[in-house]
């Protein structure tokens, strides 16, 4: 448990690690988020680093046999020589190891990697030069960064959604009493997304297309008067340039079914619990964090359909890294 932790240590300089599929985000305690970009690096043919974060994601285009853009994290797998890489890198640029000082790092891993990778990480960070390496799931992160009292006897329900993974647990006391892993996260949406293009416009798009995408047409709701925007891709078959106009009612189309799934699962999860915990549940309602919550009408129709409230944290896409900046704090100097 992460609270067993406050008092093993004596730390000079404490950094917050927030490890993602899809980011990396970095938080010391005398500066707050030092680092907060793609968990993308980019290798030459000689497994030198070329570049990090926003740099090697604007590289991917460039691929060849002499560079390498890697996602250490991906189809739920590890690849730990790119992601030691990539922590060398963000290590030597905000000097996270100094000379006569000592150095803890607490990060926060999805759900998709296996205590082996986690160990892996931690190894890493040690060699690379860390004192002392903690970790813990996004979920426990996810709760403390809402602020919850964790030790009520009282059932408090946590969901985090990322861009790998849909965690939602029952917190009770201090512990996680129940658990269950969910069927939607980010990577299913823009598959959703690409999928569609592909099948009724005959498109491919860029990364950077799906995210303006999901970013300015985002919704799971149909519109009398939807946003439009204009994109462009490759034709699947001969590979020329051209352009799309969109709308928003668009991807509530291609979205809405997602959700109702996700609704679907949640309910199935929430009335296998027993009774006295799902009328606290019903009560209290699910809080929730991640960036997908954040599209129009999605808490809206999650609520609809479950019957249970539905409540976003103040800041949902970084209540993970507000998580481990709490348990740092309380750790001891």
């Amino acid at each position: 448990m992460i609270v067993s932790l406050r008092k093993e240590v004596t730390i000079l300089i404490k950094i917050g690690i927030d490890l993602g599929a899809n980011s990396i985000r970095l938080i010391s305690i005398d500066e707050g988020i030092i680092f907060n970009e793609p968990c993308m690096v980019a290798i030459d043919e000689h497994n030198h680093v070329l570049a990090i974060g926003n740099e090697a994601f604007e590289m991917k285009g460039l691929q060849n046999d002499q560079v390498r853009v890697i996602s250490p994290i991906s189809n739920n797998k590890i690849d730990i020589s790119a992601l030691t890489s990539l922590l060398e890198q963000l290590c030597y640029q905000f000097k996270i190891f100094r000379f006569f000082v000592k150095t803890t790092i607490l990060f926060s891993y999805p759900t998709s990697l296996s205590s082996e990778d986690c160990e892996l990480v931690k190894n890493a960070l040690i060699n690379l030069g860390a004192d002392k390496v903690y970790y813990d799931q996004e979920i426990w992160f996810a709760a403390i960064g809402s602020r919850l009292n964790l030790s009520s006897s009282v059932a408090s329900c946590v969901m985090n959604i990322g861009y790998s993974n849909c965690d939602i647990a029952i917190f009770r006391q201090g512990e996680i009493i129940h658990y269950s892993l969910g069927p939607l996260a980010g990577i299913q949406l823009g598959k959703a997304i690409r999928s569609w293009l592909k099948k009724v416009h005959n498109m491919n798009i860029s990364d950077m297309t799906l995210e303006q995408i999901i970013r300015t047409l985002g919704t799971v709701n149909q519109e009398a008067d939807p946003f439009y925007t204009t994109i462009s891709g490759s034709h699947i078959k001969t590979h020329a340039l051209i352009t799309l106009k969109i709308s928003s009612n668009d991807i509530a189309f291609i979205l809405a079914p997602l959700f109702k799934q996700l609704s679907n699962w949640i309910l199935g999860f929430l009335t296998s619990l027993p009774i006295e915990t799902q009328k606290d549940i019903f009560t209290r309602g699910i809080v929730c964090s991640g960036g997908i919550l954040t599209l129009q009408g999605a808490t809206a129709q999650l609520q609809k359909s479950i019957g249970c409230p539905i409540h976003l944290t103040d800041n949902p896409l970084y209540t993970i890294i507000n998580g481990l900046e709490i348990v740092l704090k309380q750790m001891d100097a």
